[in-house]
């Protein structure tokens, strides 16, 4: 497949950025003592699912979470700060996996729910590599994966179902339009 000189134009990867640099004000603004692992998830990936379903190319979900990914991990929000870029743009991948097999229809609720489930559970899993590789036993690190994949599953699907809403709202409104395939 061959891809045009400019893959993504100016104005996308402005709109990439703003998005990437949402997640890191909404993960600074909304800060919730909550201890539930996992529930920044209804927050977060709605900056990245809206930005998949509105560029609809294959790497910018990536790129949303990278730029969000390196700010977090320049301004050390997280324990593991210096990981979050990992963290961030594994989330971005699955998305954009995920957008590119449902041809981005992010406004259909089980899409954009999948892949915010996805996209949470990707950033779990980096994070416990993250915590294997400093050298946290792995019997602690499957005890924690088990048990807060649940809330990680749940916090997803509800910041899909969020941006499923968004996303259908502004292709009504006609701010996004839909590729007709």
């Amino acid at each position: 497949m061959l891809f045009k000189r400019d893959y993504f134009t100016l104005n996308e990867i402005a709109l990439m950025s703003l998005l990437g640099g949402l997640v890191f004000v909404m993960l600074m603004a909304l800060r919730m003592p909550l201890h539930i692992p996992g529930h920044t998830g209804i927050f977060m990936v709605i900056p990245v699912i809206i930005g998949v379903a509105i560029i609809q190319k294959p790497g910018s979900g990536t790129y949303i979470g990278l730029v969000a990914g390196v700010l977090l991990s320049f301004f050390g929000v997280s324990a593991l700060h210096v990981f979050d870029v990992f963290q961030y743009t594994a989330l971005g991948m699955v998305t954009d996996i995920i957008g590119y097999s449902f041809r981005y229809r992010m406004d259909l609720t089980p899409v954009s729910v999948l892949a915010g489930i996805a996209g949470n559970l990707a950033k779990m899993l980096v994070n416990f590599a993250v915590n294997l590789a400093i050298g946290i036993p792995l019997v602690v690190v499957i005890i924690e994966a088990g048990i807060s994949s649940v809330s990680h599953t749940i916090f997803g699907a509800l910041g899909g179902l969020i941006s499923a809403y968004l996303i259908a709202r502004l292709i009504r409104t006609g701010v996004i339009t839909r590729n007709a395939d």
